[in-house]
C-alpha cells in the first residue's frame, strides 16, 4: 500500500469518523456522501477539461462538489431530519476531506473512465472500512444495530442487552472509537499489502 494512501486514510479517519457518532445508521449516511461525492468530483474534472476551462478548473470542482453537498444535505433532511440534526456540520466535512481531494486532483490527464475506475476502486475499499468501524461501534458500544427505518425513523434493533455490554462500551467514546480504527486500520493495511505481494509474486511467475 502506497505511503501516500495511509496518510490520507490516516488523515479521514482522525477528521470524520473518529469524532463521528458511533451508529451504523450515521456511517451510512456518510459513507454514501462521499461516494456521490466522488463520483461526481472526478466526472466534473473531466467535464471541465472538456470546456477547456483548465485555469479554473480547482474552483469549478469544488463550487460542483460542495453545491452537491448542499442538495445531498437537504435531500437527506426531507428523508431522514434526526439523522441530519446529529452529523451537523460532519456532512460538511466530506467535500474537503483529505481522502476526496487527495484522489479527485490527481491524474487528471487520464481518460475519465480510467478515473473513474480508479477512484471509486479507493473509496469502495475506504467504504468497507468504515461501514465495518462503524457496525463495531455501534454493537459493540451500544448493543444495538441502527439502519434507516420507515416514516423518516431510525430503526434500531438491540442485539447485545444494554447491562451485558461491560468494558466494550468505551467503544461509544471517542478514545475508544481510536483504539478501534487502529487495530482496523492495521488489519487493512497488512490485508493490502498481503495482497500486493501476491499480485507481484503472479507477475514474476
Amino acid at each position: 500500500m502506497k505511503r501516500r494512501s495511509v496518510y490520507l486514510l490516516i488523515a479521514t479517519i482522525l477528521a470524520i469518523l473518529v469524532p463521528s457518532p458511533g451508529r451504523f445508521v450515521y456511517g451510512v449516511t456518510l459513507i454514501l456522501e462521499l461516494n456521490i461525492l466522488m463520483l461526481i468530483g472526478t466526472l466534473a474534472i473531466s467535464l471541465v477539461k472538456k470546456l477547456k476551462l483548465e485555469e479554473i478548473n480547482t474552483l469549478i470542482v469544488i463550487i460542483v462538489i460542495i453545491g452537491s453537498t448542499v442538495m445531498f444535505r437537504q435531500i437527506m433532511i426531507m428523508l431522514y431530519p434526526e439523522i441530519m440534526l446529529t452529523l451537523g456540520f460532519l456532512v460538511y466535512l466530506m467535500p474537503v476531506s483529505f481522502f476526496l481531494i487527495g484522489y479527485v486532483f490527481t491524474n487528471m490527464d487520464e481518460p475519465v473512465n480510467v478515473r473513474i475506475k480508479r477512484n471509486m476502486f479507493h473509496i469502495m475499499t475506504f467504504s468497507v472500512y468504515a461501514l465495518l468501524f462503524f457496525l463495531l461501534r455501534d454493537i459493540a458500544g451500544y448493543g444495538t444495530f441502527t439502519f434507516f427505518g420507515k416514516n423518516h425513523q431510525i430503526l434500531e434493533k438491540v442485539i447485545i442487552n444494554e447491562q451485558k455490554i461491560g468494558f466494550f462500551s468505551i467503544f461509544a467514546s471517542i478514545p475508544g472509537a481510536m483504539i478501534l480504527s487502529a487495530i482496523l486500520l492495521f488489519i487493512h493495511i497488512y490485508v493490502r499489502n498481503q495482497i500486493a505481494i501476491y499480485k507481484r509474486a503472479e507477475v514474476k511467475n
